[in-house]
């Protein structure tokens, strides 16, 4: 044919090369949807050539020439980015709608250029042309500030966002936010407000599919009393156990306890509970207990307990996994052992252990940067604490310790007045040398490795190696004498009493005459355990010093807080009445006995030797009657949780000694302790 029709030009691709590599259809967007929901990182590009056509002689130009409607979005690239580039997304609503809006009206310029009722000019007219310019100008800086938006920094510590990619994880860290861009606070504000929302509806929706359970103690604050007598009763506790178990912030106590008092309705129940431990353990030392009826007071105090048990453990319990809960914890534990009910093996140290493990007491407050100075110093003393009532526990409960790593500094040595909950940054803590109201928490535990250590080798089931259990009981007597060093130096300081002295040394003691007691009672067939039996000799008596005088069950003379604690408390607060401590002294007295010199019967003059060894034996044996008169004085007093075990085995050792000492045979000294524990028994009767 002469007039051959002229050769058509392929239709540019309008796809991107991604897409067009891989065959799958482009959605023609900026990233496309096909290469954002890619495994592996696409980089979505457009040839120029493919969205950018130069109009020739054969095709019009692309902004006037008649097409079919396209998509919104499917504009080419602007002008000034580089040939190949990846198209970044951003989340700003602001900019996506303006983009829109320029796009829709060139599409509507488009679509009137292309109408068939308007007659084409062979060329385009300036002043369209202008406005499609600076259209295109436009969507091109908007895109530009698109980008840029996109390559800022990550949002800061303040955003929910992941600071870096995991590096299992195969993609990119712009697809790891889990909150709003600052870009969006209206969002952040709307996530925050629904997920409150959705908090109450779920608590809502928990709270009906729960049993509905009897509270034990509805009604805790009628059982408060008048404010006279609960000023005694805390400062009772604030000057005994609180200057030796750091449990709360004194200064901050009382502001809640004022606020308390002015108005009673409006208290949280985390210190309504608080008041009520704090109430049950300053009973204990009140110098007129009892005067309203021995036996109220003990219901009044059991009526605490369970209250804040029940709250503990109860349907609320989730709520107590915080400071406040532990500070219960730890007062409960002491209050049980106040006398009735006395320790639990559900409620246990141990558990404490766990719970305080679990909210990271067990770390240093150096991992916690945001944490406020006080809290951290308040953690560091709830620690101490958590760990002295585990050691006394196992201790007391023969069961292995289990103490998980920790990194916790000891607590600094502050005053309360000197620390408060707005503080910022802590002062410098006073020198070691000067007295504080931390100094009893960091005497104690500045042992604490020490007799951790004593621990397991008494709850090891292998032998005690000599030598080890040696070198451990002269670190002990080293920190006795450290305690009594610093009593000495503290006379005239008010925060430190007898009380202190006395419970600090029974608690030493306690782990060396246990350390010491297996070595104790093979002594008598091995001569080099000798000292051994020595030891135990001395911790026994240290500890049996501090016990109440046999004056004081016949005369009521007021009693100093330390022997109200031994003829109250139950597990190891009762020190001098402790069985290991009867037990103790009347095997050391039997022992004695029977490796002194046979006097023949018919000799009259008495025997040096027997006189000698009658002398020697005469403060132990004295020493162990009036524990036993002690233990009988426990039982005679009404509201309080009868000892009739200890009164009895204390009285049939008595009785077992006197006739030993009397020249008895086995089948006399025999029919004794049986007639002695008959008599206690018939006693026992008459004064329950």
């Amino acid at each position: 044919m002469a007039d051959t029709e002229p050769r058509k030009r392929r239709r540019p691709a309008k796809s991107c090369e991604q897409c067009r590599q891989r065959k799958v259809r482009c959605d023609r967007n900026v990233p496309c949807g096909p290469c954002t929901r890619a495994r592996s990182s696409l980089g979505c590009s457009y040839r120029r050539d493919s969205r950018f056509s130069t109009p020739t002689d054969h095709q019009a130009s692309p902004i006037i020439s008649r097409e079919p409607q396209r998509n919104a979005r499917s504009y080419p690239l602007p002008s000034g980015m580089p040939e190949g580039s990846t198209g970044k997304e951003c989340i700003s609503s602001q900019l996506g709608s303006t983009i829109r809006d320029l796009q829709l009206r060139l599409q509507r310029l488009e679509e009137r250029l292309t109408d068939t009722d308007i007659v084409r000019p062979s060329a385009p007219e300036p002043d369209i042309q202008q406005a499609l310019r600076e259209l295109c100008d436009k969507v091109q800086r908007l895109e530009q500030r698109l980008l840029s938006c996109t390559d800022s920094p990550q949002a800061p510590k303040g955003e929910l966002s992941i600071a870096a990619t995991p590096p299992r994880l195969h993609t990119s860290s712009r697809k790891m936010k889990l909150g709003p861009q600052p870009l969006c606070p209206e969002l952040k504000a709307e996530l925050t407000a629904r997920t409150k929302e959705l908090r109450l509806l779920r608590g809502s929706v928990k709270a009906a599919q729960s049993p509905r359970l009897n509270d034990p103690v509805p009604d805790l604050l009628s059982t408060i009393p008048t404010r006279s007598v609960c000023d005694e009763l805390v400062q009772c506790y604030l000057r005994t156990f609180e200057r030796v178990y750091r449990i709360v912030h004194i200064p901050s106590f009382n502001k809640e306890y004022q606020q308390f008092w002015d108005q009673p309705l409006a208290a949280p129940t985390p210190f309504l509970m608080k008041l009520a431990l704090i109430l049950a353990i300053g009973t204990t030392f009140h110098p007129q207990r009892g005067k309203a009826g021995k036996e109220y007071d003990t219901r009044l105090i059991q009526t605490w307990i369970y209250a804040a048990q029940w709250w503990l453990t109860g349907p609320a319990e989730k709520n107590t996994f915080n400071l406040d809960g532990l500070q219960i914890f730890c007062l409960l534990l002491l209050a049980r052992q106040m006398g009735s009910p006395g320790p639990s093996l559900y409620l246990s140290a141990g558990s404490l252990l766990q719970t305080a493990t679990a909210m990271g007491l067990h770390r240093d407050s150096a991992y916690f940067p945001f944490l406020p100075p006080f809290q951290s110093e308040m953690r560091a003393r709830l620690w101490a604490t958590v760990l002295e009532l585990t050691l006394q526990s196992s201790l007391d409960s023969a069961s292995p310790i289990t103490i998980p790593y920790f990194d916790t500094k000891p607590p600094s040595n502050f005053n309360d007045t000197d620390i408060n909950p707005d503080i910022k940054p802590l002062p410098n803590p006073h020198p070691s040398t000067t007295h504080t109201d931390t100094s009893l928490q960091l005497l104690l535990n500045a042992s604490f490795s020490l007799r951790a250590e004593t621990i397991h080798l008494i709850h090891s089931p292998d032998r005690i190696p000599y030598q080890k259990a040696l070198y451990l009981a002269t670190k002990l007597r080293t920190t006795c004498h450290t305690i009594t060093t610093f009593f000495q130096s503290n006379t005239t300081t008010i925060t430190t009493s007898p009380f202190h002295k006395s419970h600090l040394l029974t608690t030493l003691n306690r782990y060396i005459l246990h350390l010491h007691l297996p070595f104790a009672h093979a002594a008598s067939t091995t001569p080099q355990y000798h000292y051994s039996r020595k030891l135990c000799l001395e911790s026994a008596l240290t500890i049996a010093s501090f016990a109440p005088s046999s004056s004081t069950s016949i005369l009521p003379i007021p009693l100093d807080d330390f022997p109200l604690l031994t003829l109250t408390a139950r597990g190891p607060l009762r020190g001098p009445l402790n069985l290991d401590i009867i037990c103790t002294l009347a095997l050391e007295l039997i022992t004695q006995i029977e490796e002194a010199p046979a006097v023949p019967n018919t000799t009259t003059a008495p025997n040096p030797l027997t006189l000698l060894s009658s002398t020697i034996r005469a403060p132990i044996l004295q020493t162990l009657e009036n524990l036993a008169l002690q233990s009988a004085h426990v039982l005679r007093m009404h509201g309080k949780s009868p000892a009739l075990k200890r009164y009895i085995i204390s009285e049939a050792l008595v009785a077992q000694i006197r006739a030993l000492e009397d020249g008895g045979g086995g089948g006399d000294v025999q029919g004794v302790v049986y007639e002695a524990v008959r008599g206690c028994l018939r006693e026992g009767v008459g004064m329950l």
